[in-house]
């Protein structure tokens, strides 16, 4: 194993995105050390904030449902923030449930950083790690560009509108029953107009961090596996071998495969029930946006019709990149086990080929990232959500015709 002198700016231009929307949500894990008292305190006031930020969308949103009569066109135009609003809810709650699990992951990464197998394995992990960072920006510039718009230019848009008794109503994005208080009137409107301006983005953030630590994990998790690669392809380089050599080399093989299956496994116990709320959640809104783009085309609602758009392109960009990352596992696992099953094998030493049997059968059970055991985050999976979604689309029209 070779010592990094590079380690401690490596993982911060590694981890330094996923440490940023941690912090703010309060869930960093501190992996060195054990935080000190006004770092639990600040934590435990921003999980605080967060929660009640969420709720002040979710209640309202859930009362408007229940206990107001109205068009059931106008009703499904703001289902989406309350759906979003569940799932920003059920994800925060996975997410400080499975904190530990997140701080292991972390600590793991940290280590592979700290001592790498070969001479070039920097390089190969800093290129991977491009390619996380890439996916970690594309999902904050939709998610945040979709989301400000909608709470935002959705609402303005819309303008105020007159019902009897002059009586002007001045819309929102998210439309609630509030028992206490009248939201229309001044200062209250200005007030849950900022909340909820606020609450999308604790959302918004919630969303990012869960695609944001999937990134950064599965791609971590590629850049070893392109080492493992090099490691087995190192077994054979040599034009004469010495047994002993030759042994200590596979036992090398053997560690690095072990350690990163347990490693996949703990990323897919720490994001699975997240990602099985975003992909079924994603697909149920892409339904609903795609049903208020329809109804905002027939209105001429151009700056609305814009804002359900991006925010369409942001959740099939959130389900993309979760899909994305799952073939790039398992591509990258092919290709172990193809590399596995290529070797020179006369070239080895006989006790040495006859060990490498239990090596060739664990990689040729190549590791699926899921989302809740049951559902392989795949290309073929991100179709099937498109399909499933205009299908949905296509029943609700005619049920609102």
């Amino acid at each position: 194993m070779i010592l990094n002198k590079h380690y401690e700016t490596d993982v911060k231009y590694v981890l330094g995105q996923s440490h940023i929307v941690l912090r703010m949500l309060g869930i960093w894990p501190s992996t060195d050390r054990q935080p000190n008292t006004i770092e639990k305190i600040a934590n435990i006031s921003l999980v605080i904030i967060s929660y009640l930020l969420v709720q002040c969308d979710f209640v309202p949103g859930i009362l408007y449902y229940v206990v107001l009569d109205g068009e059931w066109r106008e009703k499904l135009k703001f289902m989406p923030p309350v759906l979003f609003s569940f799932m920003a809810i059920a994800k925060y709650s996975n997410l400080l449930i499975y904190k530990y699990d997140v701080r292991n992951c972390l600590w793991h990464i940290k280590e592979d950083w700290r001592t790498v197998a070969i001479g070039d394995a920097r390089e190969v992990m800093l290129s991977k790690a491009n390619i996380g960072r890439r996916l970690f920006i594309l999902c904050c510039t939709f998610m945040y560009c979709g989301g400000v718009s909608y709470n935002t230019v959705v609402p303005l848009s819309r303008g105020s509108t007159i019902i009897d008794e002059n009586t002007t109503i001045r819309p929102l994005s998210c439309a609630g029953y509030y028992i206490f208080f009248d939201p229309q009137n001044s200062p209250a409107y200005e007030l849950v107009f900022l909340q909820q301006i606020l609450c999308g983005f604790v959302m918004y953030t919630i969303t990012v961090t869960i695609c944001g630590l999937a990134a950064v994990f599965a791609i971590h998790a590629c850049a070893q596996m392109e080492i493992l690669m090099r490691l087995m392809e190192g077994l054979t380089d040599d034009s004469e071998f010495e047994q002993r050599n030759v042994s200590a080399k596979l036992a090398i093989v053997i560690e690095r495969q072990i350690r990163i299956q347990n490693f996949l496994q703990l990323v897919e116990n720490t994001l699975r029930y997240s990602s099985l709320v975003e992909i079924v959640g994603c697909s149920v809104i892409i339904c609903l946006v795609g049903y208020s783009i329809i109804v905002e085309w027939e209105d001429r609602n151009l700056p609305a019709l814009s804002s359900y758009l991006v925010s369409l392109v942001s959740v099939l960009i959130n389900i993309f990149i979760l899909c994305y990352i799952g073939e790039y596992i398992t591509t990258q696992a092919d290709e172990v086990s193809l590399t596995i099953r290529t070797l020179d094998w006369y070239r080895l030493p006989t006790n040495v080929a006859r060990d490498m049997t239990l090596v060739t059968a664990v990689s040729n059970l190549p590791p699926r990232f899921t989302a809740g055991k049951f559902i392989e985050l795949s290309f073929r999976t991100f179709g099937d959500v498109i399909k499933t979604a205009v299908i949905y689309l296509n029943m609700l029209r005619q049920f609102t015709e």
